[in-house]
């Protein structure tokens, strides 16, 4: 059996290498006109392309490098850094680049391996469809299988998703391979090789692309059951029982091996999943944008060079989501074999996973021509399971929908080529003169379906991003050495969902030269993140001025005086050394700015770009250094896990809370009032490799001191505590209760902060640490009770685009009873339709504000209805987020201990 074994692998060889090679073939072809370009251009619209770039630099960077953490990250985001299992990181298309990387250059790794995802997809297609596909002969068998791979590798999706630089999710070429050992162990449920071979499919997806991962467990899901509710035909009698239980057997095992290889990045989220919340689910609300119009799957995509004009006679949306467009001839022959192969349960099986990830593909409502119908669909329960609610793009489901078509189509075309060869046998045996005709007829055929297919599916010229890095970074590198933070402009921080800051596509670009310069950023890239990591930038002294600069705003004298007073300390505490402008995206004023509030010797200038040396003296760092919650340049060292200011005081809200503290080195003290709320509290201070022993905080305000050792630079000291209080209920002495000047006290902890679109965007309403604004864009509103301190109600009102929303604010204010306290918080743009009505009503509760003609400003007010105008608790800002707080200011369920300032002197200098 061996040497027969050996004997068809030998005869067969040839045959997969001409498949891969095919694949490859094409994948050149079908990129154009990357392979002209591989070392200086990448796929993509110059938004993905460069962080998802980064990434290949960044993985082996971090695991080859002593010191750096793969998931943890300050390089970005810096001082608070950002937890990187949250983002699309890609991590084993980086530990692939590490061979590639070692002879050639990022850019060139970068494109071969996207190359790869072509061949090797298209690959486990092939062999997937080998397994799948019924067999009638020799032709009947590789072909269609080779034709299952093409629509698989190549389909318009795929494509479309590489054309975008979205190459994590055209990085799918795993979820066929998982496929097949499931397939397999379908039929040979005690074979423990498969299912750790499935296993490791698994994991191999999800560290290419998490989002796969989830679509994966319900193929899983969907195999399972099938596969124990019809067995194989053949199944000896008596043995069902024992499969079924072999199945769920294997299949446990095919997620314990899945889960063990996610522990490293499992143990990564974990602790910012159970001090921040579920991450996963934030930033969502975007299903209806990114689902498939059901016309959609009709119109070949805008990138196709002769049809993409056709989509343009239709209403729906064009952009990500509409680009699933099977062909007709693949939706023709899928068809076909499904109807042909209908009493065969293969056949079945794919029709129900083609019919279900259609559905999903779909989102929650099904649309038509860009109008939703309303129709409920299947997608709408799945978002509401765990993990599952991190898929924003229901559009991309359309990877399984794509394969499960791919094994529809080639069963049909194994259908008709079957049908071919019994033509040409009976043309052989009856002699006649058109046998020869019959014996090429096959072969055209598959040509023909192989051209109509690559045809249906063409997208080029592929759009590509030219990836030369500018000179100046260079300079950069051979000017400065050492770790320091480059202030690149223009500036900004992105999720998934929104962006502080410009929107410009170099803040992509400017994540990817990192790569040259290797020095930390105060900005960056990431998909899911906790809204600290954007509001702390958007607070800061400095940078709030430069988002402002750069987004079109203009600041008067006095702010630039302000500015140039604290300048040196805030650059010196981010560790900022250098900054790169690109005046023609941040505008003309920004240079300008920059001259006038810091200390700057030019060190690199062009047509595009000027950079500057920052020219802070060598022993800049404080002597004594003051954390004061209410304090602009003292509020950077309050990092996760604190509350809103109340008066001078703050909460450590979590068990464990981190201070940012600069120094210049050695023996320091640390001294602070702190206030507990009940007996048995204790603190212990951590930094560096150092723990204090824990110390007693007795109830009530008492003062502290302590001894520690402090590093030179910026400090990171952690908090820990053993209790934590809830926050309803608990109360601080001399809180400032009172709801501005309407006489009212708030009876619980309020907490109202709003930001508009470019500084945030948020609208958070705590009462007693609970968020229950509604957060959309325009006006929030929540009413409590002045008494009880009840939470009687919540409202949204979109004042920026809907034209009904201003008349239904003032209805709903208008039915407020008299003297309840109204918490109100503008998110994103509140100003567009915001009408008399509205601004008439917000007046009644106490506010003086009136955003009409003022674009994406933040509005948080506590009023009272029946108050005044101008006596409410009011702050608006267009330039940095704005807070209102009565009471405790908690912005968590639970508290720890109050504090006020917290000051650090230096001692003793290190030798």
């Amino acid at each position: 059996m061996a040497h027969g074994g050996n004997a068809r692998l030998q005869r067969r060889w040839p045959l997969h290498l001409g498949v891969l090679l095919a694949y490859g073939l094409l994948a050149l072809a079908l990129t154009y006109p990357l392979a002209a370009h591989l070392g200086s251009h990448v796929p993509g619209n110059g938004v993905d392309d460069p962080p998802l770039t980064w990434n290949l630099w960044w993985v082996p960077a971090a695991l080859l490098e002593p010191g750096r953490n793969l998931f943890q990250s300050d390089y970005l985001f810096y001082p608070l850094g950002i937890n990187l299992s949250f983002y699309t990181l890609t991590v084993l298309n980086g530990l692939l680049s590490i061979p590639l990387q070692a002879v050639l250059p990022l850019v060139t790794t970068s494109n071969l391996l996207l190359l790869s995802t072509f061949v090797l997809g298209g690959y486990g297609a092939f062999l997937l469809a080998l397994v799948v596909v019924p067999k009638r002969g020799k032709m009947a068998a590789y072909l269609p299988a080779f034709v299952a791979g093409l629509i698989y590798a190549f389909s318009s999706s795929k494509l479309f998703y590489a054309a975008l630089g979205q190459w994590n999710i055209a990085s799918s070429q795993w979820i066929p391979f998982y496929a097949l050992a499931l397939v397999l162990l379908a039929r040979r449920p005690q074979s423990l090789r498969l299912a750790f071979l499935a296993g490791l499919f698994l994991l191999f997806q999800a560290y290419a692309e998490l989002t796969y991962a989830s679509f994966l467990v319900l193929f899983t899901g969907l195999w399972l059951v099938w596969s124990l509710l019809v067995p194989p035909a053949d199944l000896p009698p008596g043995t069902r029982r024992r499969r079924a239980a072999r199945l769920v057997l294997a299949t446990g095992l095919v997620a314990l091996v899945f889960l063990c290889g996610m522990v490293p990045q499992l143990a990564a989220m974990l602790p910012d999943l159970r001090s921040e919340g579920d991450i996963w689910a934030q930033g969502g609300g975007f299903a209806d944008v990114f689902s498939a119009d059901l016309l959609g799957f009709f119109v070949p995509t805008g990138l196709h060079p002769l049809l993409g004009d056709l989509g343009a006679r239709f209403a729906f949306h064009r952009s990500v989501g509409q680009q699933i467009y099977p062909g007709y001839l693949v939706l023709g022959l899928a068809l076909l074999g499904a109807v042909v192969w209908r009493r065969r349960p293969a056949a079945r099986f794919w029709g129900l996973s083609a019919l279900t990830f259609w559905l999903l593909t779909l989102g929650p409502t099904l649309r038509l021509n860009g109008q939703d119908t309303g129709v409920p669909l299947p997608f709408a329960l799945v978002e509401q399971l765990p993990f599952f609610q991190g898929n924003r793009y229901p559009s991309r489901y359309s990877v399984m929908l794509t394969l499960s078509l791919a094994l529809l189509a080639a069963m049909g075309l194994a259908w008709l080529l079957g049908r071919l060869a019994v033509r040409r046998e009976r043309a052989a045996k009856s002699g006649k003169g058109t046998a020869l005709v019959h014996r090429w007829l096959a072969p055209g055929a598959l040509l023909l379906v192989c051209g109509v297919l690559l045809f249906e599916h063409l997208s080029v010229p592929l759009p590509l991003s030219n990836m030369a890095v500018p000179a100046v970074y260079e300079t950069i590198v051979r000017e400065m050495p050492g770790d320091f933070t480059l202030l690149d402009l223009p500036l900004a921080w992105r999720n998934g969902s929104r962006v502080t800051g410009t929107q410009d596509p170099a803040i992509m670009f400017e994540q990817y030269y990192q790569s040259v310069h290797g020095k930390r950023l105060l900005a960056g890239n990431t998909s899911r993140n906790p809204r600290i990591k954007f509001q702390y930038f958007a607070e800061a002294p400095i940078i709030d001025s430069i988002i402002a600069l750069e987004t079109g705003h203009t600041l008067d004298p006095a702010a630039v005086a302000a500015d140039a007073a604290i300048a040196p300390q805030v650059l010196r505490f981010l560790g900022v050394q250098a900054i790169v402008v690109h005046p023609e995206i941040v505008g003309p004023a920004m240079v300008p700015y920059l001259e006038a509030i810091l200390p700057l010797e030019t060190l690199y200038r062009d047509d595009e770009t000027v950079a500057y040396r920052v020219q802070l003296p060598a022993a800049a760092w404080p002597e004594s250094w003051t954390a004061r919650a209410n304090d602009r340049l003292g509020r950077l060292s309050f990092a996760e896990g604190w509350s809103a200011p109340a008066g001078e005081a703050i909460w450590a809200q979590r068990p464990t809370v981190r201070l940012l503290v600069p120094s210049p080195g050695g023996q320091a003290q640390m001294s602070f009032s702190a206030y507990a709320p009940g007996p048995g509290q204790r603190l212990q201070v951590q930094t560096g490799d150092q723990s204090l022993p824990w110390l007693p905080l007795s109830p009530g305000w008492h003062d502290y001191e302590l001894d520690l050792h402090l590093h030179p630079g910026l400090n990171e000291i952690w908090l820990s505590f053993e209790e934590l209080y809830p926050a309803a209920g608990t109360r601080l002495p001399n809180a400032p209760r009172n709801i501005g000047t309407t006489g009212v006290e708030s009876p619980v902890s309020l907490v109202v902060a709003s930001a508009g679109q470019e500084v945030g965007d948020l609208a958070e309403i705590y009462v007693e640490g609970e968020d229950v604004s509604p957060d959309g864009r325009g006006y929030n509103l929540a009413v409590v009770d002045p008494v009880s301190g009840e939470l009687e109600g919540t409202a949204s009102f979109d004042t920026h685009l809907d034209q009904d929303a201003s008349a239904a604010l003032a209805a709903y204010v208008a039915q407020v009873p008299p003297g309840h306290i109204v918490a109100v918080a503008a998110a994103d743009e509140a100003s567009r339709l915001l009408g008399a009505d509205a601004v008439e009503a917000l007046h009644g509760l106490g506010a003086a504000g009136d955003l009409r003609g003022k674009f994406r400003w933040g509005h948080a007010f506590i009023g009272v209805q029946g108050a005044p105008p101008g006596t409410a608790l009011e702050a608006l800002d267009w330039k940095r987020p704005v807070r209102v707080v009565a009471g405790e200011g908690a912005t968590e369920p639970a508290l720890a201990a109050a504090f006020g300032p917290l000051t650090f002197t230096a001692l003793s200098p290190d030798p």
